[in-house]
C-alpha cells in the first residue's frame, strides 16, 4: 500500500466586504443632555467581533510572513494487528516560501531538504510514509476566521488555560448544507476547536476531527489533526508559527492506523541573494591582476 498521505483542505478566498456605518450628514449631531450615568461594565468581545480580529490576523500573517526555514524532524508510524510497527524518522531543513506575485492570492510552497532518514544519510529528497500530512502552514490557523464563517457555525466558549497559558476556546462545526461547497472544506462532516491568546487572538491551538475521511488509497479514516503554535521573531516582529503537527488516521475497517508527528524548531528568515551582472558587450574588462 502507498504511504497515507493526509491534506488540509480548505476554501478558496471569499472577499470580506465589513459595512462601517456613520452619522447621516443630513442630519446635524446635537450635544445631548449631561446626565450622570453609570459606567458599564466591560461586555466580553461578541463572536462576529472576534471573527473579524482573527480574520486581520490572518491577513497579516499571510501577508507578511517572510520566507523560513527551520529545523524539521518528522516520526511516522504504522501499527497494524499482527505486524510489526513500521517506524520513519526524518530530520530536514523545512523550508516555506510565499508567492509574492502581484494580485494573485497567497500562496505557500512547502519544501524539504532531507538530511537524515532513521539517523542515516537520506538519498534523496523525498519525505516517505508511512503517513504523511501537509498543509498546516498554509490553511491550519485559517479554520476559525471572517471568511470562513459561511462554511462554520463558530460556538465561543469560556476562558480556560491551555498548557498552564489562559486562552478563549472557539468550536466549529461544518454546516451541514455547505458539505458539497466546492468552496469549503468537506465533503465529509468535520468539527474541531481553536484556542487563541485573550487580547491579541493569536494562535495557539488548532485542532480538527474528520470522523470518515477517505485518504488517497480510498481507505474510510477516522482522521483527526492538529497544530500547536509558538510566537517567532523576524525584523522585531513576531509571528505565530508551528511548533507542533500531529496528524493520526484509524482506519474504519481497523486496518492500520498511520500517526504523523512533527516538531520544528531553530525558524530562520530566508534571505535570498543576488548581484547585478552588467551587459558584457557594454562594460569595461575586468584589470588585469598585478603580478
Amino acid at each position: 500500500m502507498r504511504p497515507v498521505v493526509l491534506k488540509i483542505r480548505l476554501a478558496a478566498a471569499v472577499t470580506i466586504v465589513v459595512a462601517l456605518a456613520f452619522p447621516s450628514p443630513a442630519q446635524p449631531l446635537r450635544a445631548p443632555a449631561q446626565q450622570p450615568v453609570e459606567e458599564p461594565a466591560a461586555s466580553p468581545p461578541q463572536m462576529h467581533d472576534i471573527l473579524l480580529r482573527l480574520q486581520e490576523n490572518l491577513w497579516d500573517y499571510l501577508g507578511h510572513v517572510p520566507d523560513v526555514f527551520a529545523d524539521e524532524h518528522v516520526v511516522s508510524v504504522l501499527k497494524q494487528e499482527g505486524s510489526r510497527d513500521v517506524k520513519t524518522t526524518t530530520d530536514s531543513v523545512f523550508r516555506l516560501v510565499r508567492s509574492k506575485t502581484l494580485g494573485e492570492e497567497h500562496i505557500f510552497t512547502e519544501t524539504r531538504e532531507i538530511k537524515l532518514v532513521n539517523r542515516k544519510p537520506a538519498k534523496n529528497d523525498d519525505l516517505r510514509g508511512p503517513a504523511i500530512f501537509t498543509g498546516a502552514f498554509s490553511t491550519g490557523v485559517a479554520m476559525v476566521s471572517l471568511e470562513m464563517s459561511r462554511c462554520f457555525d463558530y460556538t465561543l466558549g469560556p476562558s480556560t488555560l491551555l498548557n498552564k497559558v489562559p486562552a478563549i476556546p472557539i468550536a466549529f462545526v461544518l454546516k451541514p448544507d455547505m458539505l458539497n461547497d466546492d468552496s469549503c472544506p468537506g465533503p465529509e462532516p468535520q468539527s474541531g476547536r481553536a484556542w487563541f491568546e485573550p487580547g491579541t487572538f493569536h494562535p495557539l491551538r488548532v485542532e480538527m476531527v474528520i470522523p470518515n475521511h477517505r485518504d488517497n488509497n480510498g481507505l474510510r479514516v477516522l482522521w483527526t489533526w492538529s497544530v500547536e503554535y509558538a510566537p517567532v521573531t523576524f525584523d522585531s516582529r513576531q509571528f505565530w508559527l508551528p511548533r507542533t503537527i500531529a496528524s493520526n488516521a484509524v482506519a474504519n475497517n481497523a486496518s492500520g492506523v498511520w500517526s504523523f508527528t512533527a516538531t520544528y524548531s531553530n525558524y530562520h528568515k530566508l534571505n535570498v541573494s543576488s548581484r547585478i551582472i552588467t551587459d558584457p558587450e557594454t562594460s569595461s574588462p575586468p584589470p588585469p591582476p598585478q603580478p
